[in-house]
Parts: C-alpha cells; sequence; structure tokens
C-alpha cells in the first residue's frame, strides 16, 4: 500500500437546527392555549386565586378520559419540544427544556381557568400534562441526529415533493379536516344549511353516501399526488394519508363518545364508497398528469353538487348534535373550520399546478 495512502475518515452528521419544528412547536402551543382557555369568557370575581388549584384537594371523580386526553395532548408537545431545541440543547438538557416548558405552560393554563365559569383547574390535569411532555420528550430524545436535525425530513420532502411546500402541508392537514363530522365520509365544502326546498321525492341515503365519498377521496387524493413530483411513491403516500385520516377519526370519535363507537362512523356505505374510490384513484394516478387534473376538477365539481345540493342524511343530522355536545366540545369550532379550509386550500394547489402545467 502506498504510503501517501489515506484512510478516509468517518464524516459526523452535522448538527443542524430544523426551523420547521421550531414554527410547529410555536403553532401546538398556541393551539393548546386556545383549546384550554376558550371560550375566553373569564370572569374575575369568582373569588378564587389563581394558584388554590395547587393545594386543592384530589379531585372526588378523576376520568380516565380526561388523564388520557391531557397526556396525549402534551406528549406531542414534549416531542416537538426536542425537535426545536436541537442542536442548541441535547440529551438531559432537552428533557429538562421539555418538561419546564409543558409544565409551565400547563401551570399557567390552569391558573387562568381558575376565572373561567366552563373549567375547573385541577393539579391532576398539571400532574397528566407534565407527564405527558416527558414521555414525549423521551421519545424524541432517542432519534437519530439525522431526524433531530430535520436531514432526512428534508432530503425525503425535496425528493417527493420538491420546493412546493403545499403537497406535504395538505396531506398532513387531510386527517385531521376528516374529525369534524360531515355528511358523508371524507366529503367537504358544505355551504347551504337548509335543503328542504330542493327536494320533494325520497332518495336513496345509502347510494348518495357511497357517490359522495368517492368523489371526495377522489379529488382529495388526486390533489395531494399532484403537489408531488414524478418519482414520488404516489400511491403509497396517498394510501397512508387515507390509513392516518381512518385512524384519527376512529381515536378521536372514541375520545368523544366512548371506545365501543370509535368506527361507528364507519358505516357500510362510507366503507364500500372508500374501497371503490381507492380502486378508481390507484388507476387514475397511472395517468398523465393533464387527466388528472381533469379527474380532479370533476370529482371537487360532483363533491360540491352532492354534498350541498342533495338532502343531507338523517343519521348525521343526530350524529351533529351529538358531536356538538361532546367531551372535545372545546376543539369542535376548531376542527370544523379546518374541514371548511381544506378543500379551499386544495383548490388554490390545483390551480397554482394548472398555471405550472401548461400541458393541459
Amino acid at each position: 500500500m502506498s504510503e501517501n495512502f489515506q484512510r478516509p475518515q468517518r464524516l459526523n452528521w452535522p448538527d443542524l437546527p430544523m426551523p420547521t419544528a421550531r414554527m410547529a412547536c410555536v403553532a401546538y402551543v398556541l393551539l393548546i392555549i386556545y383549546a384550554s382557555i376558550f371560550p375566553f369568557n373569564f370572569n374575575a370575581s369568582v373569588g378564587a386565586l389563581f394558584l388554590d388549584w395547587v393545594f386543592a384537594p384530589i379531585p372526588k371523580y378523576i376520568t380516565s378520559f380526561d388523564i388520557f386526553t391531557n397526556i396525549l395532548g402534551y406528549l406531542a408537545l414534549g416531542f416537538l419540544a426536542v425537535f426545536a431545541a436541537y442542536p442548541r440543547l441535547k440529551g438531559h438538557q432537552a428533557l429538562l427544556f421539555a418538561i419546564l416548558l409543558g409544565g409551565f405552560l400547563s401551570a399557567g393554563l390552569e391558573s387562568l381557568q381558575t376565572w373561567l365559569s366552563t373549567r375547573i383547574p385541577s393539579n391532576v390535569d398539571w400532574l397528566a400534562n407534565t407527564s405527558g411532555v416527558m414521555i414525549g420528550a423521551l421519545l424524541a430524545i432517542s432519534l437519530d441526529p439525522r431526524w433531530l436535525s430535520g436531514s432526512a425530513f428534508h432530503r425525503k420532502r425535496i425528493e417527493w415533493f420538491g420546493l412546493r411546500s403545499s403537497g406535504i402541508l395538505l396531506a398532513l392537514a387531510f386527517p385531521w379536516a376528516q374529525i369534524y363530522p360531515q355528511s358523508a365520509w371524507l366529503a367537504m365544502g358544505s355551504l347551504i344549511s337548509d335543503r328542504s326546498i330542493l327536494w320533494t321525492s325520497t332518495f336513496n341515503f345509502a347510494t348518495i353516501e357511497i357517490a359522495t365519498t368517492m368523489a371526495a377521496w377522489i379529488f382529495s387524493g388526486a390533489c395531494i399526488a399532484l403537489a408531488m413530483r414524478d418519482g414520488a411513491p404516489k400511491i403509497r403516500l396517498v394510501m397512508g394519508v387515507l390509513l392516518s385520516a381512518v385512524m384519527i377519526k376512529g381515536l378521536f370519535s372514541g375520545m368523544q363518545f366512548g371506545v365501543e363507537k370509535s368506527f361507528s362512523w364507519l358505516t357500510q356505505p362510507a366503507l364500500w364508497g372508500m374501497i371503490f374510490s381507492s380502486i378508481l384513484l390507484i388507476s387514475a394516478l397511472q395517468v398523465r398528469r393533464g387527466w388528472l387534473y381533469l379527474i380532479a376538477i370533476f370529482s371537487l365539481s360532483a363533491m360540491l353538487f352532492l354534498v350541498n345540493f342533495f338532502p343531507q342524511n338523517p343519521y348525521y343530522l343526530v350524529t351533529i348534535q351529538e358531536w356538538r355536545q361532546g367531551r372535545l366540545i372545546h376543539f369542535n369550532h376548531l376542527m370544523l373550520w379546518l374541514a371548511w379550509i381544506w378543500p379551499i386550500a386544495a383548490t388554490l394547489s390545483l390551480i397554482k399546478g394548472l398555471k405550472a402545467k401548461s400541458s393541459i
């Protein structure tokens, strides 16, 4: 071997900050604040001090639902906090930062709930929130630096979505937009509330639900796929988004009404509509982008027509009333707004793509 030969040195992965994680952490903190003190009807004349909840006795009745939701809600905060603090804080320092952030945030919100007539501050809630932050932080600090720095995420994002961020935002937001119940599974864009004067005949609501679900999923899946690059695994990613929507919908339905009703919304028409549209969507993803744009536009038109001009299923009307009185009542307005915004954002992404592609 030549004396001038030098063995290549192993390169360490660069410790880089992840700006997206910091923005996501800030956004999630704002979401927690909104959910914790909505509807902001403070009343300082209740006669209680803002730290009375700290020394209050343990509540007589503690539900597993409250404990579970508090841990789950702050678990995500602890996870994001470790990503946001990297690389300035690592290991035990990042863990301590996440616990302090979650602990002080929870304590401040519990104190503010003292003056809210619709909330009851509790030291048990604070313990559950702090425990959730710690669990999320422990999960995050065990990850490889490539993930904590965001380098692996960034590489996959460029590989699948290019420089456009609309596609990944649509894919991430779609499962959450399905939490609030709509007139049909996956359907969005309802604008007309009273449709009783439009139709006088009786309809087969199962057929309407199948058709609406099919149009909604073909439109949504096509919009997400059109925001991807040609070499991206579109079928796997789009089906992954659908599976995530089913799981998140089931989770929140179970949190609202009990585990036994987690998938009561997945009726036979909704299931068959989802299956049929998935088969058609997989076939549509094989055609040229120009044709896929036309399919997305046609599906959007069909979904809006079915959602707004056909009568609503009476079972849906009952469900919507129960949902508004459910356990997650303070999240319902936010979920409803997301369900309204998603199809608008998807349509704007579609228009942007049409301008970029002059082949249609």
